[in-house]
């Protein structure tokens, strides 16, 4: 597990385009593994405790590894890594 998340911290920083959305890596979370993305373009309306707009953030998605449909890499994670790095990421899985 250790190799894994070592081999996933390689996608912090990374930048694609999914489905017309820009997004990049921003942390991967080991319980799972998991993988946070944030959209580059635009922003959503953050509201306060008290459910009052209070700024514009950028969304955010946690997504795990493996696909939810098939035995395979998440696709927006297989996007993100490139051809190299998802075929190591297949073969620690």
């Amino acid at each position: 597990m250790n190799e894994l998340i070592r081999t996933l911290q390689a996608l912090v920083g990374r930048e694609a385009v999914v489905d017309g959305v820009r997004c990049q890596v921003i942390e991967i979370l080991e319980s799972g593994p998991r993988v946070v993305v944030r959209e580059l373009d635009g922003a959503e309306i953050q509201a306060n405790q008290f459910g009052d707009p209070q700024r514009r953030v950028p969304r955010t998605h946690t997504l795990p590894l493996k696909s939810g449909i098939r035995d395979d890499l998440h696709p927006v994670v297989r996007a993100l890594a490139g051809e190299d790095l998802a075929t190591r990421l297949r073969n620690l899985l």
